[in-house]
């Protein structure tokens, strides 16, 4: 372990230290959605200081496996939310891991195909998988009835395992899914496993024949840019204005030395390694991917307005999804106006269907990293013999997951 590590997690006490005080005496530190929340305060100093710890070194901060985590972990945490799911914790193949197998599947089930964040240098952390079963339980009983929930255990970077090694994974599973004649696949990713996800469907293109495209994406934070250039750094791009606000910070995603511990020999301009890296940019390289074109296929999209890849996010949405929100202001103190925050389109000829949410003041990854919170209720209903749905969550508190699960329970 590097010095500078030792040195990062050792101050971190302190760092909490200040951020008590600074609550307590001025109201809170440089935030604004959380500005009021001592637990979400923290919550972002700690993600904050586990990004800065060096790639090399991300694997001791969650030092067990997939298996464990699953096994392990969430049911000793949240036992509610793995209690009598069916399929559980069986391995698919060695690639990936079951949330849920529902018995008797037909080919046009829905399997959500989980591809966690993390930069591809951090383990799937328990909050994620907190959300992720959250969403599972509080679909309509129809809908969940008829739901599978795979997760892809990839290898890490910091453990050396560079690109293309998470793609080639991703691909060998959806590959045997597909060849077991499954119809109803939709790729789930989180900030790297959004990058995932959209780079599979270019993936799929370059192979130039007959494939079969995921029916749904479900991107959340999705790192469409591996890293900022040097003219995304103006002091209106969401890279400064959310620097006081945000977990991601430019410094780490900047560093083209750690860039290559993730990408390895591949082109971080490419399409299928950074989405959002190619120029220039242009419609007609995502037209021609049903996913994006066709209105037989679905795209929800979760940002928040205070992350640092939200420019990122909305310049990719206009190019892929023909969204008009990239260059409109955010992160004033103005207010909301739902013209700016919301996009959805259904049916129209030459669009896939879409639902694109920027979280009013939102952080990122806020779904997974803050709004897991919600499992505590979401265990009592199960618990009590009473299953929640998602008229009983709060739309506000729990933005992310209320039109995630309202998205499934139309689309599915």
């Amino acid at each position: 372990m590097k010095l500078s590590t030792i040195l990062i997690l050792l101050k971190l006490p302190l760092d909490f230290l200040v951020v008590i005080l600074r609550y307590f005496i001025f109201g809170g530190i440089k935030a604004r959605k959380y500005r009021k929340s001592l637990a979400n305060l923290l919550k972002v100093k700690l993600y904050r200081t586990a990004l800065l710890v060096p790639i090399s070194d991300s694997k001791w901060l969650a030092p067990y496996s997939n298996d464990f985590l699953i096994q392990r972990i969430l049911p000793t945490i949240a036992p509610a939310l793995t209690k009598n799911v069916p399929g559980y914790g069986e391995r698919y193949d060695s690639n990936s891991i079951w949330l849920v197998k529902q018995p008797d599947r037909s080919p046009n089930d829905p399997i959500i195909f989980f591809l966690h964040g993390g930069g591809f240098f951090l383990q799937t952390m328990p909050q994620q998988l907190r959300s992720v079963m959250s969403i599972y339980h509080l679909l309509d009983p129809s809908i969940k009835k008829k739901t599978s929930v795979l997760l892809l255990d990839y290898k890490l970077a910091s453990k050396g395992h560079t690109f293309p090694t998470q793609m080639l994974q991703l691909d060998q599973s959806y590959q045997r899914l597909v060849q077991e004649g499954n119809k109803n696949i939709i790729l789930m990713g989180d900030s790297a496993g959004g990058n995932l996800a959209v780079g599979h469907t270019q993936f799929l293109k370059a192979k130039d024949e007959p494939v079969q495209y995921p029916t749904k994406l479900l991107l959340i934070s999705p790192w469409v840019k591996l890293a900022p250039l040097p003219h995304d750094m103006t002091k209106q791009s969401s890279w400064r204005q959310c620097e006081d606000y945000d977990l991601i910070h430019h410094s780490k995603f900047a560093d083209i030395s750690e860039l290559a511990l993730i990408i390895g020999e591949r082109d971080a301009f490419s399409l299928v390694w950074s989405p959002m890296g190619k120029t220039p940019r242009q419609r007609l390289d995502w037209s021609s991917i049903p996913n994006y074109s066709n209105p037989k296929y679905d795209v929800l999209v979760l940002l928040g307005e205070d992350e640092s890849f939200r420019d990122d996010i909305l310049e990719w949405s206009k190019y892929a999804l023909d969204v008009p929100f990239h260059g409109k202001a955010y992160g004033t103190e103005e207010g909301y106006t739902e013209d700016n925050y919301t996009f959805e389109r259904r049916n129209e000829a030459g669009h896939a269907n879409l639902s694109l949410y920027v979280e009013p003041q939102g952080l990122h990854d806020a779904i997974l990293f803050f709004e897991d919170t919600v499992h505590k209720q979401v265990g009592a209903g199960l618990r009590a013999g009473k299953p929640l749905t998602i008229k009983d969550v709060d739309s506000n508190k729990y933005f992310g997951i209320y039109r995630m699960v309202k998205f499934l329970n139309e689309r599915l």
